[in-house]
């Protein structure tokens, strides 16, 4: 249970803008010299996205969507730890992932590929989306079967892809509001969870994805929101802020630790396959993570875990992430597809 102080703790967190908050309204597009320079040397934040993508294409939400905003911020990287904890909570996700080895023998390139999808899928040209949805789900197809305890799993079942999908909207929202630009007031919450529905709904293998893309009418009612879509119309995926908490509470009863998901999230959070100055650094980051997280499914992740520890990493991340943003301001991909985006301007005059 939250303690009476972490509660309030939190109340007043909401309260005051966090330096987050205040480096996102003063530096949206960070120091131009600066970032420039330190993207380069670091690396960091690489855009995955097409260089070649059709000049003035808005991808599926465009420019002015809250989708945009929300998934330019570096808070995106926490946002991204916190759904892979929440997703092995939900047994044969983890399983599916031990069988095909990736976890052990590949994890950071499954990252970047994830990270890569996440572009493409909300940032990304028309076409990308089409792609990479394409690509997931050809993956998806080959990882069935039984794991090694015994649990079977299919990558492609319809519930088990909608789960995926509402703990990355969640914890987009939640690193937003902890760690990044603020708290989104309840019209665009609304509108990004539909969003992000949207995107993932295409991930379900009784859409027929080619010629949804392949048809202007339907292609324009994608980019409105107004195409039927199953994982939606079924309900699995939420339209609404409240309707994406009620999900999320739904769920609950439907998740648990195996062996396997124990040992695959006890390295997650302990960080055993790191070592030095990276360790210090990388545990402060997972545990302000872990600071986010209810207290019904922190038992599952991270149990014996102190919540107090937690909160003050939470704290003691921020002032870093906001000099990360001061510097860089909107992410290299966020500033890419709004280049692609803006192009349709000079087309047109």
């Amino acid at each position: 249970m939250t303690s009476p102080l972490l509660a309030g703790w939190d109340r007043l967190a909401r309260l005051v803008p966090g330096p987050n908050e205040v480096a996102a309204r003063v530096l949206p597009q960070g120091i131009p010299l600066v970032r420039d320079e330190f993207l380069a040397r670091t690396g960091l934040f690489r855009t995955a996205l097409d260089p070649d993508a059709t000049p003035g294409d808005p991808g599926l939400f465009g420019p002015d969507s809250v989708t945009w905003s929300v998934v330019g911020h570096v808070s995106v990287a926490i946002a991204g730890l916190r759904a892979a904890l929440l997703q092995t909570l939900s047994v044969p996700v983890p399983t599916a992932v031990d069988s095909t080895g990736a976890f052990y023998d590949d994890f950071m390139g499954r990252v970047g590929r994830t990270g890569a999808f996440v572009q493409a899928q909300n940032l990304g040209s028309l076409d990308e989306v089409h792609r990479s949805a394409r690509r997931v789900r050809a993956l998806h197809r080959r990882i069935r079967g039984v794991g090694r305890d015994g649990t079977e799993f299919d990558a492609t079942d319809p519930h088990q892809t909608a789960w995926v999908s509402v703990t990355l909207t969640e914890s987009f929202l939640v690193a937003a509001e902890r760690f990044g630009p603020g708290r989104l007031g309840r019209a665009d919450a609304d509108a990004f969870v539909r969003q992000q529905s949207t995107h993932a709904a295409l991930l379900d293998v009784r859409v027929d994805i080619d010629e949804v893309f392949a048809d202007p009418d339907q292609r324009a009612a994608l980019q409105a929101g107004t195409l039927p879509l199953q994982l939606i119309e079924e309900g699995e995926l939420p339209t609404t802020y409240d309707q994406l908490r009620a999900t999320m509470r739904a769920w609950t009863d439907e998740l648990s630790v195996s062996r396997l998901t124990r040992a695959l999230l006890d390295g997650t959070v302990r960080l055993t396959h790191v070592d030095g100055p990276a360790h210090t650094v990388g545990r402060a980051f997972v545990l302000a993570t872990l600071a986010t997280i209810p207290d019904d499914w922190h038992e599952l992740v991270a149990p014996g875990s102190n919540r107090l520890v937690e909160r003050l990493a939470a704290e003691s991340v921020q002032v870093p992430l906001a000099t990360l943003h001061a510097l860089i301001g909107e992410l290299p991909s966020a500033r890419a597809a709004r280049a692609r985006a803006a192009q349709v301007c000079a087309t047109a005059t």
